[in-house]
């Protein structure tokens, strides 16, 4: 019995013994790692949200085909946001038909005139562009009463 205590002592110490390697070694890296994985950013380097400026068009959605250049897409929205600095505006969309899916995204406008007329939280019609250089909007008026 006693061999068996003795040997089940040995072993017990054997495990300590290499659980205190284990964290002396944790100790010792875990404080290194942060600054081996870290890498600097470039002066002025930030994440921003794309604006209609840096937006391009990517792949086109299942279903729907190629979109028609230069062709007026008549669309239904609400506005969410309207930049008038830069010339764009934020819808929460309705499918545009052959063009998109319902979708909220930015949209910039050919006129900035175009703004007088509607506010944040208006229902609004519109028609969009596609162009070489993006979607833009040539129409944009608030939604008439009749439903949809």
């Amino acid at each position: 019995m006693e061999s068996i205590f003795t040997s089940l002592t040995t072993v017990l110490s054997n495990v300590l013994e290499s659980a205190k390697r284990n964290v002396y070694s944790l100790l010792i890296i875990l404080p290194l790692l942060p600054i081996t994985s870290c890498q600097k950013q470039k002066p002025g380097a930030q994440i921003t949200r794309p604006t209609p400026a840096t937006a391009t068009s990517g792949p086109r959605p299942p279903g729907y085909p190629p979109p028609v250049m230069n062709q007026p897409y008549p669309a239904t929205g609400v506005v969410v946001l309207i930049n008038r600095k830069e010339g764009w505006i934020e819808i929460n969309h309705e499918e545009i038909k052959g063009l998109m899916p319902a979708m909220q995204m930015e949209f910039w406008v050919k006129d900035k005139s175009l703004f007088d007329n509607v506010k944040v939280g208006d229902r609004i019609d519109f028609a969009v562009v596609e162009t070489e250089t993006g979607e833009y909007l040539t129409e944009l008026k608030r939604a008439s009463n009749k439903s949809r």
